[in-house]
């Protein structure tokens, strides 16, 4: 008795979503609940496009400021020395530069991942790998690479403090006197260079470098690097 109870309630269920009413219901209810699903799948985007805008605002307002800072530190803080040593490469621009763009690849990992999937063609993968790649070593330089260097030059600048000072004469190798001006000379094994006042390069044009030495007032700093306090071109005066 009951199995043919609920066959007749099957049958009559069945009945139901066979009448052409109940299709267009069901089309109805299918199509506005697709449309939901799309819509709201919108909305998630439109959230993530917004937020990613005001990270980006935030990004570039912080790589303004340290862009500004790497300009006032090459131009203003950042002492003169001469010298040379494989460490400073090492752990003053590589290590940090490396730290930084591990920590930026770990912090922007799910928008660069978002932004490798979006393109499909493989060249502009690559496009996409590349040129993140290259923002990655920029902004690691101007933000983790600039403060190392700070470190490194307060640092360098308080051993110096402690040392005598020397003078050295280095001959002249050239005069460089189109854009930023400057004559270089051979400090143990490796050129130097040393930027000229616009008056000392008009007097540069009718020099010969042969004739010239420069006499570099130094305090020994770290490693193998000097802190120049004070120099000097001189004419080479024949004995």
């Amino acid at each position: 008795m009951s199995v043919l109870i609920f066959l007749t309630d099957t049958q009559k269920v069945a009945d139901i979503f066979e009448n052409p009413i109940s299709k267009f219901l069901l089309k109805i209810i299918n199509y506005t609940f697709l449309r939901n699903q799309r819509n709201q799948k919108k909305i998630e985007k439109r959230k993530i496009k917004n937020k990613e805008k005001r990270t980006e605002r935030k990004h570039y307002s912080l790589l303004i400021f340290a862009l500004i800072f790497c300009v006032i530190n090459l131009a203003f803080i950042e002492s003169k020395t001469i010298g040379h040593d494989y460490r400073y490469k090492i752990y003053i621009f590589l290590l940090p530069v490396s730290i930084g763009m591990l920590f930026f690849g770990i912090y922007r990992w799910n928008f660069l991942i978002r932004k490798y999937l979006s393109f499909k063609e493989i060249h502009l993968k690559l496009y996409v790998i590349g040129f993140y790649l290259l923002q990655g070593i920029v902004v690691s330089y101007l933000s983790f690479g600039q403060i190392t260097s700070v470190i490194w030059n307060c640092i360098n600048n308080y051993e110096a403090e402690k040392n005598h000072t020397e003078i050295v004469y280095c001959k002249v190798t050239g005069f460089y006197t189109k854009k930023n001006p400057h004559v270089s000379c051979i400090f143990k094994n490796h050129t130097e260079v040393f930027s000229v006042s616009t008056e000392m390069n008009r007097e540069n044009y009718q020099r010969d470098p042969k004739d010239y030495e420069l006499k570099i007032t130094i305090q020994k700093g770290i490693w193998n690097y000097y802190l120049v306090k004070n120099w000097e071109l001189k004419k080479i005066i024949s004995r």
